[in-house]
C-alpha cells in the first residue's frame, strides 16, 4: 500500500509531502508556497508565509483525517532570529496546549523562504 499524500512538488523534487505509518504521519518540510502552482508566496513577508505555511500543513494533515491537535512534534527553520517573536504569536494561533515538541533552528533556506516547517502527527486509531 502506498501511503504517500500528493500535494505540490512531488513531481519535480524527489520527497513525499507526507507518509503514513499506522501510527504516525509524518508530513515533509513545508513553506510558504501555494499548493497548486508551488511558487513563492509573499516574498519577504513572514507573517503571510507562516500562515501559508501553515495552512499548507492544515491540508496535508486533513487529507489523513487529523488537526494540529493531532500534532506531536515540530520542526521549525527560520532564515533569521529576528523573526522569532513574530514567528511565534502566529505559530500560536494554530496550537493549544499540551502543545507540541518543537525544536526551531536559524539556517539558509531553499527559494528564498523565510520559514519551513515539518511535522510529525498521530493517527486517528
Amino acid at each position: 500500500m502506498d501511503n504517500t499524500i500528493k500535494h505540490y512538488g512531488t513531481d519535480v523534487i524527489p520527497f513525499a509531502t507526507a507518509r503514513r505509518s499506522e501510527t504516525l504521519l509524518f508530513v515533509s518540510g513545508q513553506g510558504g508556497c501555494d499548493p497548486v502552482t508551488g511558487e513563492v508566496t509573499h516574498e519577504g513577508d513572514l507573517e503571510s508565509q507562516t500562515v501559508q505555511t501553515m495552512e499548507n500543513i492544515r491540508s496535508i494533515l486533513s487529507q489523513s483525517g487529523l488537526t494540529f491537535q493531532d500534532v506531536l512534534k515540530v520542526n521549525v527553520y527560520l532564515s533569521d532570529r529576528k523573526h522569532y517573536e513574530a514567528f511565534n504569536r502566529i505559530y500560536a494561533r494554530y496550537f493549544s496546549p499540551p502543545y507540541p515538541a518543537r525544536t526551531l533552528v536559524y539556517c539558509e533556506l531553499n527559494f528564498d523562504l523565510l520559514v519551513e516547517i515539518d511535522v510529525i502527527a498521530q493517527c486517528k486509531q
